[in-house]
């Protein structure tokens, strides 16, 4: 039996019964901050997991993101990134690792203490990558009788573990205990069959190291789109980001572009509402990076020119920086005021005609501009963000450089992913009249706030917004019609998109 509107049961027979809440009445919707997403090569990590990183109040980004991806190795490393988002404050960013086929990680077989030895214990690398190719395991007596320690040893970290069993019952059971805590390592019990726990103990009594294993073919762009498994749900590269699409908001190739990687990630931007950024292949000069930007005409891809150098060396593409620089702004701000105060140089530098043949062809660079500190100074900072859509959805050129602004798009697809989770209650379910009442009032307080947040340390989003309801709709993807904004400083309305949950696929 349905209930509703029921508190208590007393009164009523035994029996099963549902009782159908009330939607969550609260007007007060949490959006969700800039999520930037990055793909690409690191030193070490997993290739089929995404690695979503929130900094704490006690610790950065990169200190928890160092053990996990590894130190700079490489010189398009992956791990370079890290360096920038450290000077730029990101507090929460998505890694996605690649790597070519054949990588493996390595791992040591140990042996019991019987008299003719048996395999007994499985170390292996949690992560393909360099240090999982190359670790040594040190095994000594603990400090308690019948007991044993074990040393392990990356290229980063010595983790001991004393005082250990290989009695499953036992609190200090070895797999149980390493497996827990260690972020490199993991154990494996080969069950030896000694006659006893004392026996079935490692033997190895002093380093032991492997080297070999396989980091991997070189990578392609076939590893950077990556693959999806419908029988094991396992995905890799950019199809593992379709994961978390839904809230990433800033995506990027680290220091890579072509064509088919390109093409790939602007869709995904497109599937998942984001904006990406991607760089100029192979383009060496302004000239060549202009061809490049005509092979694609999208409102949801902009477009790099160069490599920039922080002030501890490490270097990194302007697409990286672009997506760094939006992400460090206000969702109303282009990001042209933003300063890379850390950034010292540049590949390539570019004369002010370069700039201009850029700017008319929709490429953002970086360039030394004088500073907001108003001393004289000079800072890094983004030469233009007109840098979108080249053609309007009629084929038509858009003269217009306002309606191409990075801003306006990234400010939509904001105001958009908000209104699907304001709308979420109401997902899957068919609507009564009270639900569309609930559901009008969220939304509509929910433009309000953007309008005037209330909170004086907030600012206005738009400057004002106008929307449509089906009050005959049976679902909430129908009861949402005609949403439009106006921004600031524009005279044109602009229609959003409100759709439910879609699941998408980027294909190669």
């Amino acid at each position: 039996m349905i209930l509703r509107g029921v508190t208590s049961l007393a009164g009523y027979p035994p029996g099963v019964y549902v009782n159908e809440m009330a939607v969550p009445q609260s007007d007060d919707v949490k959006t969700s901050e800039f999520v930037p997403a990055f793909i690409g090569e690191f030193d070490r990590g997993p290739v089929n997991q995404y690695v979503l990183i929130s900094e704490t109040p006690t610790t950065k980004l990169y200190e928890v993101a160092g053990p996990v991806l590894g130190l700079t190795t490489k010189p398009n490393a992956g791990n370079a990134l890290l360096d920038h988002l450290k000077h730029a404050k990101i507090r929460k960013a998505a890694f996605i690792r690649v790597l070519g086929e054949g990588h493996a990680t390595a791992n040591l077989v140990l042996n019991d203490r019987q008299g003719t030895p048996a395999p007994t214990l499985k170390v292996s690398a949690k992560y393909p990558g360099e240090y999982a190719n190359i670790f040594t395991v040190e095994v000594a007596d603990g400090s308690a009788v019948d007991t044993f320690k074990l040393i392990l040893v990356s290229d980063f970290v010595t983790e001991t573990y004393d005082n250990l069993s290989m009695d499953r019952s036992n609190a200090r059971y070895v797999v149980k205990v390493v497996n827990a805590s260690s972020e490199h390592f993991y154990l494996e019990d080969l069950n030896s069959g000694a006659d006893s726990f004392s026996l079935a103990r490692p033997s190895v009594k002093s380093k032991t190291q492997l080297t070999g294993g396989n980091n991997g073919d070189p990578v392609t762009d076939a590893d950077r789109i990556g693959s999806y498994d419908p029988g094991t749900g396992k995905r890799t590269g950019l199809k593992l980001l379709e994961v978390i699409g839904n809230i990433v908001t800033d995506v990027a190739h680290i220091n890579y572009s072509s064509q088919t990687a390109d093409d790939a990630i602007v869709t995904f931007g497109e599937k998942n509402n984001c904006i990406t950024y991607i760089g100029t292949n192979t383009a060496q000069t302004v000239d060549d990076a202009i061809t490049y930007r005509n092979s694609f005409d999208s409102d949801f891809g902009q477009m790099a020119f160069g490599y920039y150098r922080s002030a501890t060396g490490q270097r990194i593409s302007g697409a990286c920086l672009s997506a760094i620089v939006h992400v460090m702004g206000n969702v109303e701000d282009s990001g042209l005021a933003v300063e890379c105060g850390w950034i010292v140089g540049t590949d390539q530098e570019l004369g002010f005609d370069d700039y201009s043949k850029l700017f008319q062809n929709q490429i953002t660079a970086f360039q030394l501009k004088p500073s907001a500190a108003g001393d004289g100074s000079l800072a890094w900072r983004m030469a233009n963000d007109y840098t979108l859509a080249k053609t309007d959805v009629a084929g038509d050129v858009i003269s217009d450089n306002e309606n191409r602004k990075v801003n306006k798009r990234r400010l939509n697809s904001w105001i958009e992913k908000q209104l699907e989770t304001v709308a979420a209650p109401w997902q899957g379910r068919a609507m009564t009249r009270k639900m569309r009442d609930d559901a009008e009032r969220r939304i509509r307080t929910f433009f309000d706030k953007l309008v005037d947040p209330g909170n004086p340390a907030e600012t206005s989003k738009i400057e004002a917004y106008s929307i449509a309801f089906n009050y005959a709709a049976k679902d909430i993807d129908q009861f949402v019609q005609d949403t439009k904004v106006k921004h600031y400083n524009t005279a044109e309305w602009i229609l959003l998109n409100f759709m439910g949950g879609t699941n998408v696929e980027v294909d190669a």
